[in-house]
């Protein structure tokens, strides 16, 4: 962990404690906190919350190993902390409505698809990501108006877009999947400036729209906990627009279906032509700049089957397109399953299961093929890789979780010539 942030979490917890004037002595206990391994405290934590502050330490750390596939067999191991302060303003100063958050996170660790060499389109290794720096990755306000139904959003945060939980190691069927092929989309822990507003016309239904800046400045090892960049560059905008049901069927089968699309303001070269709109692999000329780019999804995930004592069954798909002219892989989809405790002695495990297939765009490829005849190379054009995981995770204690995975990606790259990988993994993740 970056040394300049290890001093910060015991001077927050001294005066968190301080603050609680005596919590663990009123015996206060809340049961939102048994799931943490530190617990309640002694009942201080529940008194911050009853005061409006609460803090979390989560911790993730996932280790791979591939026996086939790639240029090596090779091991990596890499892991995440993640510092979360929320407050909430309404109770601290009477701001109704009001919130308050701030994430720090930091990353350690070497990439497996880097050092084995797999050439994966989309990486194995989810938790690797943006180097080993430590990042503010949000800092925002967020203000609930109308009952709830308008809640905006301003401040500094990764894209608050696609919702999809992060319960498998390949990165196909993790977090804001647009953010891993489509430029200027910044996905976790990279912050921006942002501001968003989610209306919510009933209870199941709502409408989001909002904007990112796309300062590449942010991606930068330096940027730390800083709230600006030094100069406070600006490509452009990401622009977002995402609607939303959220459904209960037969009264106990929860659903959460969603479609949403972007536009990047950002210039980026286009992967065939130049120019004069001539292939760039046939002229050598400089490659055309495309003003824009877009895209949109969808996203599915249905309870199908619950016994009402916590054994439940839910199946997930998600479709994600970008701008083929400008992005290599184009395409994104996957589907799969959860069952929550499998069996009855283990009601907190779960099994997961999760197929994908990622595209290389039609452009890319007949760059590929043009470059290639150019040069009198004889290769097969890259398409499509299909990555598969099963994984089976097991609560080991109170706040703590152990997760044995195997993925197997068929064709890495998308390139038939490339050997399957096979890669064993085991995720530890902890909450304090």
């Amino acid at each position: 962990m970056d040394t300049r942030t290890k001093p910060l979490l015991p001077m927050v917890l001294a005066a968190a404690l301080s603050w609680t004037n005596s919590a663990a002595a009123q015996n206060v206990t809340d049961g939102r906190f048994d799931d943490r391994i530190t617990g309640d405290w002694g009942g201080a934590r529940t008194q911050l919350s009853q005061r409006g502050l609460d803090m979390s330490l989560a911790y993730i750390n996932e280790w791979l190993h591939n026996t086939s596939g790639g240029e090596r067999d090779a091991t990596a191991c890499a892991d995440q902390f993640a510092l979360a302060f929320d407050a909430d303003l309404d109770t601290m100063l009477g701001w109704r409505g009001a919130s308050f958050h701030v994430l720090v996170t930091n990353r350690n660790g070497p990439q497996l698809d880097a050092r084995a060499g797999l050439g994966t389109l989309l990486e194995t290794h989810e938790i690797y990501g943006r180097g080993h720096y430590t990042r503010l990755t949000r800092f925002y306000l967020q203000q609930a108006l109308f009952d709830d139904r308008l809640v905006l959003k301003l401040g500094r945060s990764d894209v608050d877009f696609f919702p999809l939980s992060c319960e498998f190691i390949n990165i196909s069927f993790c977090g804001a999947l647009p953010g891993y092929h489509s430029n200027g989309w910044y996905t976790w822990p990279i912050g921006q400036y942002f501001a968003n507003a989610t209306f919510r016309p009933t209870a199941r239904t709502y409408v989001k729209v909002g904007a990112n800046d796309v300062n590449p400045r942010n991606l930068e090892g330096d940027q730390s906990l800083r709230l600006r960049t030094p100069h406070d560059d600006n490509d452009g905008v990401l622009a977002n627009l995402e609607a939303g049901w959220l459904p209960v069927l037969a009264g106990r089968l929860d659903g959460a279906y969603r479609v949403g699309a972007w536009r990047n303001s950002v210039d980026q070269p286009d992967l065939l032509l130049d120019t004069q709109r001539q292939p760039v692999p046939v002229t050598g000329g400089d490659p055309l700049m495309r003003t824009r780019s877009d895209g949109w999804y969808a996203m599915a995930q249905q309870a199908l089957w619950t016994n009402g004592t916590g054994r439940s069954l839910t199946m997930f798909a998600n479709l994600s397109k970008s701008d083929p002219d400008v992005d290599r892989v184009d395409q994104v989809a996957s589907i799969g399953l959860w069952l929550h405790a499998p069996f009855a002695r283990r009601p907190h495990d779960r099994l997961g299961f999760a197929v994908g297939q990622n595209r290389v765009s039609a452009q890319a490829r007949e760059s590929e093929r043009l470059s290639n005849t150019a040069t009198g190379t004889d290769g097969a054009l890259p398409h499509k890789e299909t990555p598969v995981e099963v994984n089976y995770q097991f609560a080991i204690a109170r706040g703590l979780w152990l997760m044995p995975s195997v993925q197997h990606v068929r064709n890495p790259g998308g390139r038939d010539e490339n050997n399957d990988a096979l890669v064993w993994g085991l995720k530890l993740s902890a909450m304090f």
